[in-house]
């Protein structure tokens, strides 16, 4: 793998624990070093950072609380 991007992996340790975790990060990146974005987007949808993901953790949120207010609202 390149210098750059091992030393790119190195100052963000959540892709590095991504390229840890699968192996074919480390062959994909060691043939085509621009696949780095791609690594970065498989990064954000498994931490959960996706638009969409946001907006369900969110509708979850907004759930509970709406079961909550219901539960206290019935006393």
């Amino acid at each position: 793998m390149r210098k750059e991007i091992i030393d790119y992996l190195d100052q963000r340790p959540d892709l590095k624990f991504i390229v840890r975790e699968h192996p074919d990060w480390y062959r994909k990146l060691s043939r085509n070093p621009a696949a780095i974005q791609e690594l970065e987007n498989e990064a954000k949808f498994f931490y959960g950072q996706t638009f969409g993901q946001k907006i369900d953790r969110l509708h979850g949120q907004i759930e509970t609380l709406s079961r909550l207010f219901q539960l206290f609202g019935k006393h």
